[in-house]
């Protein structure tokens, strides 16, 4: 076993405020570009609206939260509610409260897409 330490960052990109990141893997190969972060939303919080790179899963843990996709429309989350963005889509997210989310991001969908 080895102990880590998983360095905790600000988002700051994106007009972001109030927002913790924590880089929980990274896989370089076979699956290049294929994260797992862990973000920490302060009461008040915002990551701005910005394109996806890869698709994106935000799934909130704890906390109650919100997402918007292409139309700005704010969707209320809360803990187990997760939401899916494809590659390419302006997104923005954020917390009044408080929320802790996971974030995964891949070249291929990390969860199967709905019809």
């Amino acid at each position: 076993m080895h102990r880590v330490s998983l360095p905790v960052r600000t988002l700051d990109a994106y007009s972001s405020t109030g927002v913790a990141i924590t880089r929980f893997g990274r896989v370089e190969e076979p699956v290049a570009g294929f994260g797992v972060d862990v973000a920490t939303f302060a009461p008040r919080s915002r990551i701005g609206r910005h394109p996806t790179q890869l698709w994106q899963l935000l799934a909130v843990v704890s906390g109650k939260g919100w997402a918007a996709g292409p139309d700005g429309h704010a969707v209320p989350l809360v803990a187990g509610d997760a939401v899916l963005w494809e590659p390419g889509e302006e997104h923005a997210s954020g917390s009044s409260v408080g929320m802790v989310a996971v974030l995964v991001q891949s070249p291929v969908p990390p969860v199967p897409v709905p019809d």
